[in-house]
């Protein structure tokens, strides 16, 4: 077999990852969200690995929904939709792991499936999802 010629990098379509970031740390909410289960503790009895595999599955559909609208679409939507609801931290009924710093006072939610949703804060264009509320256990819904 003859050499094969090395491959060329070819650059991005998307320009949030072409700039290195920069767009998006000056207009977060003009860009796609990027989901992180970074800071998601798996002893919280509702991390991905407690709820069901269909539970996985919806969760996942939304969040390939959602990483692909600007959060400023997301945050102007129905929250009984695709938009988020605040969620005071004093209403979280789990608790909040250690790595979330003072100066979040509040989480979002949005919904996967039916009235289930997803609980977490964003910090620049990424939302790290801190529960997966599937028996609505997480927090007072009021």
């Amino acid at each position: 077999m003859g050499k094969q010629p090395p491959l060329k990098a070819t650059p991005s379509k998307a320009p949030f990852l072409r700039d290195g970031g920069k767009q998006t740390d000056s207009a977060p909410d003009d860009f796609p969200t990027a989901f992180s289960f970074e800071k998601m503790q798996d002893d919280s009895g509702h991390s991905i690995n407690c709820c069901g595999n269909e539970d996985r599955v919806n969760l996942i559909k939304r969040m390939f929904m959602l990483s692909k609208m600007p959060w400023k679409e997301i945050r102007n939507a129905s929250s009984k939709g695709f938009g988020a609801e605040q969620i005071p931290k004093y209403r979280v009924k789990k608790t909040v792991p250690s790595s979330v710093t003072e100066d979040v006072d509040a989480f979002t939610s949005l919904h996967y499936s039916g009235k289930r949703r997803f609980i977490g804060y964003r910090v620049g264009r990424i939302f790290y999802i801190l529960w997966v509320d599937y028996n609505f256990k997480v927090y007072d819904h009021g």
